[in-house]
C-alpha cells in the first residue's frame, strides 16, 4: 500500500499542471442550480468524462429536476463504493465582492478563485482525476457506482426519488464516499459523523397590492415591521438563537460528543474560520464557539427583502416584506418540531393573519 501510495503521488506531481488545468475547466462551467444556467452542459461534460476517462458506464437520470449523473464501473471486486457528489452551485452575487470573476477560475497566490472551488466542484473533478490515475497505475481495488447530483443547493428534491428508483442497486454499496474539502489544518483531515437537519423556511407578509404613500402610513401595517417583530422573537442580536421548543428537546452535547471536542478545535480553527470570511467580531469565542456552532440547534436569517434602499427619496410604505429563515437541527429534534413551534410563535405575536409561512426544504 505504501508503495502505491508513492506511486500515485509522484503521478500527481509529474502532471500537477495538467490536473490543475482540468479541475479549472469544470470550475469554468457555471452550474447555478437556482437558475438552471449551465447545468445540463455540465451533467452531459461529467456524464462524459467518467465513461471516457474511467471507463464506466453512464447515464442522465431524471425525476422532475435537474440531471443526475449515474455510472458503474464493474471490476469484479467483492466491495462496492459510492462516490456520491455535487456538480451544482449557488448563485454568485454580489459579483462586487469577488476578487476574481466567478467562472474564470483564476489563479490568485496559491488558491483558485471560483464559485464551486470549496463547495464542491473542485473536490469533485480532484476525486475523479484520483480514481483515473489510480487505474492507470494499478488497478482500481473496488466496484465503483457514481452519483453526481445538480441539485444539492436546492435540497435534493430528485434524490428520494432517484433512490427509489435505483434501490435495488444501491444497496450492494458498502460504503458511501463524498469527497468534500476537510483539511483546514494540513496533516489534521475531518472525518464527519453526521450531520445536522436543515428546515429552510420563506416568510412573507403582503399588505397592498402597491406600495402606498408614507404619509398614510400610521393606519397601515407595515410588512417590514411584520417580519421585524418575528426576527426580534427567534434571534437576540447579542444572546443569539430564542428558540427554547426546539432547544428543550434538543439531544446534546453527550459526553461522547465532548470527547472529540479538541480534535474539532485542532482540525477546524475558529480563528481560520474567520479569517476566510473577513469576520470582523464573532459572537462567541472559546468552547463556547465550538459547541453552540457543532452541537446546538440554531436559527439563521438568510435574507430579508423589503421598501426601497436606492438612490435618492422614496418616502413609501412598502406593499410586501419577504424573510428567509432556515433552521439546522440536531439529534431528537424533526422538522415538524421545527415547522409547529413557527407557526405557534407567529400565531401568539397576532401575526397569523398577515404571514404565509413556506416551507421550501426539510
Amino acid at each position: 500500500m505504501r508503495e502505491l501510495k508513492s506511486k500515485v503521488v509522484e503521478e500527481v506531481n509529474k502532471r500537477r499542471d495538467e490536473l490543475i488545468e482540468e479541475v479549472r475547466k469544470l470550475l469554468k462551467m457555471p452550474s447555478i442550480s437556482g437558475s438552471g444556467e449551465g447545468i445540463k452542459e455540465t451533467a452531459s461534460y461529467l456524464k462524459e468524462w467518467i465513461s471516457e476517462r474511467i471507463g464506466a458506464k453512464t447515464t442522465l437520470l431524471t425525476y422532475g429536476g435537474h440531471p443526475i449523473v449515474y455510472g458503474r464501473l464493474d471490476v469484479g471486486a467483492e466491495k462496492t463504493v459510492i462516490l456520491y457528489n455535487m456538480y451544482d452551485v449557488q448563485p454568485v452575487e454580489p459579483l462586487e465582492l469577488w476578487e476574481a470573476p466567478p467562472f474564470e477560475a483564476r489563479i490568485v497566490g496559491d488558491k483558485i478563485i471560483a464559485r464551486g472551488a470549496y463547495n464542491t466542484k473542485g473536490a469533485l473533478m480532484s476525486s475523479l482525476l484520483g480514481v483515473e490515475i489510480l487505474s492507470r497505475i494499478d488497478r482500481i481495488p473496488v466496484n465503483l457506482v457514481f452519483v453526481l447530483e445538480g441539485e444539492e443547493e436546492l435540497g435534493s428534491p430528485s434524490m428520494p426519488k432517484f433512490v427509489e428508483d435505483k434501490f435495488d442497486e444501491l444497496k450492494k454499496a458498502d460504503l458511501v464516499y463524498f469527497a468534500f474539502p476537510s483539511e483546514r489544518v494540513r496533516g489534521k483531515p475531518t472525518i464527519v459523523l453526521g450531520n445536522k437537519g436543515i428546515v429552510f423556511i420563506e416568510l412573507r407578509t403582503r399588505v397592498s397590492k402597491y406600495d402606498v404613500h408614507s404619509s398614510f402610513s400610521r393606519g397601515l401595517y407595515n410588512p417590514a415591521a411584520v417580519l421585524a417583530k418575528i426576527a426580534s422573537h427567534l434571534i437576540d442580536p447579542l444572546e443569539g438563537p430564542r428558540i427554547p421548543w426546539l432547544e428543550e428537546k434538543a439531544v446534546g452535547p453527550t459526553e461522547e460528543d465532548l470527547k472529540y471536542l479538541k480534535d474539532i478545535e485542532e482540525a477546524s480553527p475558529a480563528e481560520e474560520l474567520l479569517s476566510l470570511y473577513g469576520v470582523f467580531k464573532p459572537r462567541l469565542s472559546g468552547r463556547d464557539w465550538y459547541i453552540a456552532v457543532y452541537f446546538k440547534p440554531t436559527v439563521n436569517i438568510d435574507g430579508f427583502s423589503s421598501g426601497y434602499t436606492g438612490p435618492g427619496t422614496k418616502t413609501i410604505t412598502p406593499a410586501e416584506a419577504v424573510m428567509r429563515l432556515d433552521f439546522r437541527l440536531v439529534p431528537n429534534i424533526e422538522p415538524e418540531d421545527v415547522i409547529k413551534g413557527l407557526q405557534d410563535l407567529v400565531k401568539r405575536l397576532g401575526l397569523s393573519d398577515l404571514v404565509e409561512i413556506d416551507v421550501k426544504d426539510s
